[in-house]
């Protein structure tokens, strides 16, 4: 059950840890399977750095379907999901495999691709898990969000017909200052300065933390795509659940 803080930090931010949510021996199980799918399709050995040369490797069709993933969806998640959605639907799987190999680059918070998984017309009837396999520290590749988005987004919506996608999107990236800043290749505040948008709070945050970690968040948040700055992959799930009709 999430506390009543947390439901609070869930309808502020749209983004909500829970840490521990599955257990590290869980995830060292998913970490194996997914390393001999990376072995298998990639050649990619996880004592052999020189072998990491697929920066973003796809196609992991056997860790999709491992059935130990649905550790994923642990008591804590379960009862988180039920405290956003009431009813929900099981998923036959845990969703999308996210692995990215350590670059060799500087960290920086990301001016391009920020978008949503889903589009406007309605408003969501579902929520985005995102599970830390490996521990992930800050520059680690983890998974950029703008915190509060979801509600910029809500209000703008108020204030237009506009529901296609890419419009609804770019029109919300250049409705204030603080987003054009963010998206704007040359910047001229730091892109992690918190700001308060007539009233709505956002912020930039990256989804780190330690392997059995989960992240909640509200499918109207904006994220992107960061590097890895690290010296170990980024290897996470991902999954949208969906309240039951």
């Amino acid at each position: 059950m999430l506390t009543a803080d947390e439901l609070d930090v869930f309808e502020r931010d749209g983004i909500v840890k829970l840490p521990s949510a599955f257990s590290t021996d869980d995830a060292a199980a998913m970490r194996d399977a997914l390393w001999r799918e990376l072995s298998a399709r990639h050649g990619m050995e996880p004592d052999d750095r020189s072998t990491w040369t697929t920066l973003r490797p796809t196609g992991l069709k056997t860790t999709k379907s491992d059935r130990r993933a649905h550790a994923i969806l642990s008591p804590t998640v379960r009862s988180a999901l039920d405290d956003l959605l009431g009813e929900w639907v099981e998923p036959s799987h845990q969703g999308q495999v996210l692995v990215t190999m350590p670059e060799g680059v500087p960290w920086a918070v990301p001016h391009r691709l920020w978008h949503t998984d889903v589009g406007f017309e309605t408003v969501p009837d579902s929520v985005k898990i995102w599970a830390l396999l490996g521990d992930l520290e800050p520059g680690g590749g983890g998974t950029p969000q703008v915190a509060g988005s979801h509600k910029v987004i809500s209000r703008f919506l108020t204030t237009t017909g506009e529901r296609e996608f890419k419009a609804v999107r770019d029109q919300v990236l250049r409705s204030d200052p603080w987003f054009r800043n963010l998206t704007a290749e040359e910047r001229s505040v730091d892109p992690m300065a918190p700001a308060d948008l007539d009233g709505l709070p956002v912020r930039v945050v990256e989804l780190t933390g330690q392997a059995g970690d989960v992240y909640v968040t509200h499918p109207w948040i904006l994220h992107s795509i960061a590097p890895n700055a690290a010296e170990t992959p980024r290897m996470m799930r991902s999954r949208f659940i969906r309240r039951a009709s």
